[in-house]
């Protein structure tokens, strides 16, 4: 039976018509004593008590008495707590003119609960993402915090590296300016000639393009390159003439005796100083010793030192002879590029020469 139907059966049969509509809008029809109570109640008061009639209605009392006395025509109370389920409800009452005591009472149940239950759901979600965002910010700023005080232990920790880095350094540089000037003062040679060769060679380094760090290693290491002296006779290394064939070949191993002193070494500084003590006798032209190598298998340390060696030794008097003119040591230079000295390097000293002899020159007493 369709909506209008069941009204209309209701109305004829009563006068009185009390719907109920839930949300299917399905109409539902009360017992006959339920429409004797209405009749009763409507003839003494021309109302009736709507909570008894409809339980779901208790507590919202309050809001049908005003209804009712006002006579409006609706009433709408959203999200009304029914069993389980959430509920609009919404209470429609007619006058009709010709019957001032009928009325018609159209209760609407909406059912609510899904749209309740999703808004309820985002509401949580809301929540839970404040709730996360909030616990991330904290743990963000106890993190920031910690990282603050890491970093600020880093930096502690760094400086302290850093100091102990640089007396490590400090301390080498001092055993191996001290061990090549043993080596020079068995041969009866100045410490002045050590200090010299570590300049030149830094300066040297720097003219063929080797960064500041690698210059600076070799100019702390090369002080070693005659550290090998040390295991040579004192008859052969302080001869004043020149030596003989078997006196030559013994001084020669020099620079085999200083490379295995060294190179047992994980330590950068003292690699290098092996390198140079072995390979600073080596010739361009391959007629150099120990190893007989040519051209640019040499190490560049060796090829630098060669120069720089060679270059102070003639400058200054050693036992076996005296000093040279600068005029003379620069003209054997010249001489013997391309053939005991690498010509790139030799060019370089010629073209930078003038900042050589202002290091020769500040180390003249």
């Amino acid at each position: 039976m369709h909506t209008q139907e069941v009204f209309n059966a209701i109305y004829k049969k009563h006068h009185y018509e009390y719907i109920i509509i839930d949300k299917e809008m399905e109409i539902i029809e009360f017992s006959d004593k339920v429409f004797e109570y209405c009749d009763k109640e409507l003839l003494k008061s021309e109302s009736i008590d709507l909570y008894r009639l409809v339980p779901e209605l208790y507590g919202l009392e309050s809001q049908f008495e005003e209804f009712f006395s006002d006579n409006r025509e609706l009433i709408e109370i959203p999200m009304v707590k029914k069993g389980e389920e959430y509920v609009n409800i919404s209470v429609n009452i007619g006058r009709k003119d010709n019957y001032a005591k009928v009325k018609t009472l159209i209760i609407l149940f909406e059912n609510i609960t899904d749209y309740v239950i999703m808004h309820q759901q985002s509401v949580q979600d809301r929540n839970d993402k404040e709730l996360l965002l909030f616990e991330v910010e904290k743990k963000n700023s106890k993190l920031l915090i910690f990282n603050q005080e890491m970093e600020k232990l880093v930096k502690q920790e760094t400086k302290k590296n850093l100091k102990l880095n640089e007396d490590i350094i400090t301390t080498q540089q001092e055993v191996i300016a001290t061990m090549g000037a043993i080596g020079e003062t068995r041969s009866k040679e100045t410490g002045e000639h050590v200090l010299r060769v570590a300049e030149y060679s830094r300066l040297l380094a720097l003219k063929a393009g080797l960064s500041q760090e690698e210059a600076d290693i070799l100019k702390m290491a090369s002080p070693m390159h005659d550290i090998g002296k040390v295991g040579i006779e004192d008859s052969i290394l302080n001869k004043p003439g020149k030596l003989t064939k078997a006196e030559f070949e013994i001084m020669k191993t020099h620079a085999q005796l200083g490379y295995k002193m060294l190179s047992g070494s994980s330590q950068k500084l003292l690699q290098t100083a092996a390198i140079v003590a072995y390979a600073h006798h080596e010739k361009w032209n391959g007629e150099g010793y120990p190893l007989g190598l040519r051209g640019e298998d040499i190490h560049i340390y060796g090829r630098i030192t060669a120069i720089i060696d060679v270059f102070d030794a003639l400058s200054h008097d050693r036992v076996y002879k005296k000093a040279w003119p600068l005029e003379q040591v620069l003209e054997l230079l010249q001489s013997e590029s391309g053939k005991h000295f690498d010509p790139t390097l030799i060019d370089l000293f010629f073209k930078n020469i003038d900042e050589f002899l202002e290091i020769r020159d500040a180390y003249i007493h």
